[in-house]
């Protein structure tokens, strides 16, 4: 009896071994594996005098300016106007293309103008550029100070467009580019994202190939995890002709978001440790690495840092860290109600005159 029952225990621990990791497994794939698939969340219940109402999502009462994006349309979204229960009613500003109408689904649009390009978007000229095989576009300007915008995870260029009229006037060519594991550019070899540990070597392709073009000197511009990719190269190129990092919304610590992803997600700790765990094992990645507050004094060039403190993706801790850690280097832009990548939205003008001013300094 005695026999059987420690083979008992001993399958029973292989069992939960096995479950462990599996669920790590599975927990660690959220994080690493690209992911393209778009969706449209909310359902347009009423279009009447100027407004819509939405039902859905958790973000629609956010106060500022957004797009409603849906297959074949866009339009611009105002303030809110009122709320009901699971319903939110926002001015349109106006419908750009395609026809807003009852039981349309859609997506609230912190980019503004969905996946479009600058000249259809904002009226800013551009070309399609390919960068060794990687897709991106490049708008026009005259100065030899360029910016390299790079975008989130499972993201594209377009994240960009909110800043390119503030850049086009300025006179400054902005590059988006586009980087390992993103819809028409080149794999990594596992498929995986490495948060930045490794696509940070596509953004130094781009500030060569700037540079062939005549580009003195760059801005790295970085939203959510490209934030992270931007910082990562300031730190590893730090001779690179970077004049300075613009980060919004940035990871700065890969811990804290899987730490509140798996809190939304009802996922104990202890199994978020584990999928971590079983990231590094997967990738060959140390999250120590990945942690830009704990090397905060590599940096060497200014940084001008937007942060959100309602991001419910991106905990703000790790960039209200940074900032402290760094006070003679980080400028600090902080906002409340847009979320993650949201503090143009709440206030335009006031995230554009810090753009201005960061880039227009001695």
């Amino acid at each position: 009896m005695k026999r059987v029952l420690g083979w008992l225990a001993v399958i029973l621990a292989v069992v939960s071994l096995l479950a462990v990791g599996g669920a790590g497994w599975y927990y660690s794939g959220l994080v690493i594996d690209p992911s393209r698939g778009g969706s449209y969340p909310l359902e347009v219940t009423a279009v009447s005098g100027g407004t819509v109402t939405l039902r859905g999502g958790d973000d629609t009462a956010a106060p500022g300016t957004y797009g409603l994006t849906w297959a074949g349309g866009n339009a611009v979204l105002g303030p809110v106007v009122s709320a009901g229960p699971g319903t939110v009613t926002r001015a349109v500003v106006r419908v750009r293309r395609g026809e807003l109408r009852v039981g349309v689904r859609a997506y609230f649009d912190r980019w503004m103008w969905g996946h479009e390009d600058p000249l259809s978007a904002v009226g800013v000229p551009y070309k399609k550029v390919d960068i060794s095989g990687y897709p991106a576009w490049l708008t026009d300007g005259d100065s030899r100070t360029w910016v390299v915008a790079v975008h989130g995870r499972n993201a594209n260029a377009a994240e960009a467009l909110r800043v390119v009229p503030v850049f086009h006037r300025l006179g400054m060519p902005v590059l988006a580019i586009s980087y390992r594991n993103d819809e028409g550019a080149p794999p990594s070899e596992d498929g995986k994202f490495h948060l930045g540990d490794t696509e940070w070597r596509d953004v130094e392709r781009a500030i060569a190939w700037a540079r062939s073009q005549g580009a003195s000197d760059v801005y790295l511009y970085g939203w959510s995890m490209g934030g992270g990719i931007a910082a990562m190269t300031a730190r590893r190129l730090p001779g690179a002709p970077v004049k300075g990092l613009i980060l919004d919304s940035p990871v700065l610590d890969w811990r804290s978001p899987i730490r509140l992803g798996a809190t939304q997600r009802g996922v104990p700790q202890w199994l978020a440790s584990v999928g971590m765990l079983v990231i590094e094992l997967r990738t060959g990645l140390d999250f120590d690495e990945l942690d830009h507050v704990r090397h905060a004094r590599s940096f060497k060039t200014p940084v001008l840092l937007f942060a959100d403190s309602t991001d419910n993706s991106v905990p703000v801790a790790p960039a209200l860290a940074f900032a402290k850690a760094r006070p003679d280097l980080v400028t600090l832009v902080q906002t409340s109600g847009g979320g993650h990548t949201g503090s143009w939205n709440v206030d335009p003008a006031r995230y554009e005159k810090a753009l201005t001013g960061f880039v227009r300094r001695p």
